[in-house]
């Protein structure tokens, strides 16, 4: 009985997608805008003058990037300090070089996240991911809740992207680079 019900819970985990801590998704949508704001360059970013916020989910996480969007919405009303914003929801699968985003956040995948990180290297845009473990694929930040919070950012792919953040942010993150993660 006891792996019948093990195998169902490991199986539904599957077929409805990841299982997202919602504290940590809310942290990472509150907090991820404000990075983005910290890049100097942000205004090369803006497409028809908004930053488009582009959220890549695989297609049974749709729920979870549909309450992210609620969630930014709800909390920043249209504007990330001076500039608006267009949220823009986009399966992996979907994800093609005419998709359009000023900085892309990507939820979980298994096979998706170098086709996301060489998106924002093309793009030259920033890459926010949910999980750290991202990070390795060439995905710039995520944030963990540990004892405190922690912003992680991939210090290998700092410098080849179009990107020049204000040097207060370069202080507080932490770096994961191929030999620490």
């Amino acid at each position: 009985m006891k792996k019948t019900i093990l195998f169902f819970l490991i199986f539904a985990n599957f077929a409805y997608g990841y299982s997202y801590d919602d504290l940590l998704l809310k942290a990472q949508a509150s907090i991820f805008p404000k990075i983005l704001l910290l890049d100097k360059k942000i205004g090369d970013k803006l497409i028809e003058g908004r930053v488009i916020y582009t959220i890549v989910y695989e297609k049974n996480d749709y729920n979870t990037a549909l309450e992210i969007n609620k969630f930014i919405d709800a909390n920043y009303n249209g504007h990330f300090n001076g500039y608006a914003y267009k949220i823009n929801l986009v399966e992996f699968s979907n994800l093609s070089s005419s998709t359009q985003a000023s900085v892309i956040y990507a939820l979980n995948s298994d096979k998706d996240m170098k086709k996301v990180a060489d998106f924002a290297r093309e793009k030259g845009i920033i890459a926010f991911s949910y999980d750290v473990k991202n990070l390795k694929t060439g995905l710039l930040f995520s944030l963990v809740l540990e004892k405190s919070t922690v912003l992680y950012m991939n210090k290998e792919n700092l410098y080849i992207q179009k990107i020049n953040f204000v040097d207060s942010l370069l202080q507080m993150v932490k770096f994961i680079d191929k030999d620490n993660s």
